[in-house]
């Protein structure tokens, strides 16, 4: 790495929703938003996999060691 330059950041909100057990229909146990912070992009998703998309459109995910990777 170039000591003179300094690193790429880019951040994330994320935000998960679990409703009472009572009000949990299906399989569907929570749903969130993620905000990318340095573009102010948000998405709202219902399964984990959409969060990992969103997040691929910023960050490369392609390190086989990565655990978001699976």
């Amino acid at each position: 790495m170039d000591s003179n330059r300094p690193p790429d950041i880019t951040s994330f909100v994320i935000r998960f929703v679990h409703p009472p057990t009572s009000e949990r229909i299906n399989l569907i146990k929570y749903h969130g938003s993620i905000r990318h912070i340095q573009t102010n992009r948000e998405i709202n998703f219902t399964r984990w996999e959409e969060a990992v998309s969103f997040i691929k459109g910023f960050v490369s995910l392609d390190d086989p060691q990565d655990p978001l990777n699976g």
